[in-house]
C-alpha cells in the first residue's frame, strides 16, 4: 500500500510539472504576435501594399508588435526597385519608402531597369512630408532652435526622431510617434 501511494503521488507529480510547464509555455507566446502573414490577412495587406505602389510582387510581409506600424511589407516593383511599406490594423498605408537606406537594387541584375518617376516621386514626397511634420512638431515643443539630424526609427514607442540644436549650443532629442505627437523630449516621458 506504501509503493502504491508513492506511485501515485509520483504520476502526480509529473503531472503537475508537464502542466505547469505547458502553461508556462503558452504564456510565453501569448504577446508575440509579431511573424509572417497568411491568408485573408496576407491578401488584404498585399493588395493595400501594391494599391500604393504600384504593380510588383509582395517579397515579404510580416505582423509588427513594436508600437509603430501593425504590418510591414517589402514590394519588389515591376521596375526592378524595392520599397517598404508599413500600413495601420485598417490596411491603411502610413509609410512608403526604404528602411535600408540602400538604393542599389540587389535583387535584380537588370541594368536596364530603371525606377519610375511616379513611384520615386510619391515615397519621396510622403518621405519629405512626414520629415516637414516631426521637425514642426518638435521645433513647437522646444521652441526654438534649428534641426540638425532627423531618424525614422523602428522602436516600439515611437517613429521619429529630431534633434533640435538650441540656439546655446545644446542639443535636444525628440522623439514623436506615427501621428507626430511628442513622446519624449531628452528621455523624459511626455
Amino acid at each position: 500500500m506504501n509503493k502504491k501511494n508513492i506511485l501515485i503521488a509520483s504520476a502526480i507529480g509529473v503531472v503537475l510539472v508537464l502542466g505547469g510547464a505547458g502553461i508556462a509555455l503558452a504564456v510565453s507566446d501569448i504577446g508575440d504576435n509579431d511573424g509572417p502573414l497568411s491568408g485573408e490577412t496576407l491578401d488584404r495587406a498585399s493588395n493595400a501594399a501594391l494599391a500604393e505602389v504600384g504593380p510588383g510582387t509582395v517579397t515579404s510581409a510580416e505582423r509588427n508588435d513594436d508600437g509603430g506600424s501593425a504590418y510591414d511589407l517589402e514590394v519588389h516593383l515591376e521596375n526592378g526597385t524595392t520599397v517598404d511599406v508599413e500600413l495601420n490594423d485598417a490596411f491603411d498605408v502610413v509609410w512608403v519608402g526604404d528602411f535600408d537606406n540602400d538604393n542599389s537594387n540587389n535583387s535584380s541584375n537588370n541594368s536596364s531597369s530603371t525606377p519610375s518617376a511616379a513611384t520615386d516621386t510619391s515615397a519621396a514626397d510622403q518621405a519629405a512630408g512626414e520629415r516637414a511634420s516631426a521637425e514642426a512638431a518638435a521645433l513647437a515643443a522646444i521652441g526654438s532652435g534649428r534641426v540638425t539630424d532627423f531618424d525614422r526609427d523602428d522602436d516600439w514607442d515611437h517613429v521619429y526622431e529630431v534633434e533640435v540644436t538650441l540656439d546655446n549650443g545644446s542639443d535636444r532629442d525628440v522623439e514623436l510617434d506615427a501621428n507626430f505627437v511628442v513622446v519624449r523630449i531628452d528621455d523624459v516621458q511626455q
